[in-house]
């Protein structure tokens, strides 16, 4: 076999063996989100975790510092479909704006009520001194809250919302109700509770518009 072969036939299995490790990577961090949505971190272990990916110890820690690291992933997992569920949404105007937050309640109720906002769960499994996973959900809600105001200032611009309207507080005020409503529709078990919250909120909000109606 020519060395120009020889090289071409290694170039192929290091291709390979970087593309099976992405994959083991990306069933672990997957897996991880479901868990820890479901059963919280402290609730879930790292056994049960690489079990419901079907990888090994080994190949975690060439992946992962340890499970702190893992969390951090799922956060940034987390926040990669909460965006990506906005824009399907394309939060243009209040109307899809309460549209897009009714939709994670609508979520909820998909999965029986018996799971909170993903980021929120996290976000309440925080110890004291957990510095590296509070980073990374502060840095997960201020990015939503960031683009909900952008929401808010297209909906200014379109005429939907006053000039003296606040839309840093405004949108300070949504991220805590869509909190509040994903945590009562949890705690209750009925996403009515949630929808009610949702509903007041955008009617408060529509309280800025230019005509007040």
């Amino acid at each position: 076999m020519s060395r120009q072969l020889l090289m071409s036939v290694d170039n192929q299995q290091g291709h390979g063996r970087k593309a099976k490790g992405e994959a083991t990577r990306r069933r672990i961090v997957e897996s991880a989100a479901e868990l820890f949505h479901a059963q919280g971190v402290d609730g879930t272990g790292l056994e049960q975790i690489l079990r419901q990916a079907g990888a090994g110890k080994s190949q975690f820690y060439q992946h992962f510092r340890n499970k702190d690291a893992l969390v951090c992933e799922v956060v940034v997992w987390w926040e990669h479909r909460l965006f990506a569920s906005m824009e399907d949404h394309e939060l243009d105007s209040l109307d899809t704006l309460e549209r897009w937050l009714l939709s994670a309640i609508d979520q909820l109720e998909v999965e029986q009520c018996y799971r909170g906002c993903p980021i929120g769960t996290l976000a309440a499994g925080l110890h004291d001194n957990d510095e590296t996973t509070r980073a990374a959900v502060s840095q997960c809600f201020r990015a939503l809250d960031s683009r909900l105001r952008d929401a808010l200032h297209q909906s200014q611009q379109r005429g939907e919302l006053s000039e003296e309207a606040d839309l840093e507080a405004i949108s300070h005020f949504i991220l805590a109700s869509q909190q509040g409503a994903a945590t009562l529709t949890k705690a209750y078990g009925d996403s009515s509770f949630g929808r009610l919250v949702i509903v007041q909120t955008m009617q408060y909000v529509r309280s800025y518009s230019v005509n007040g109606q």
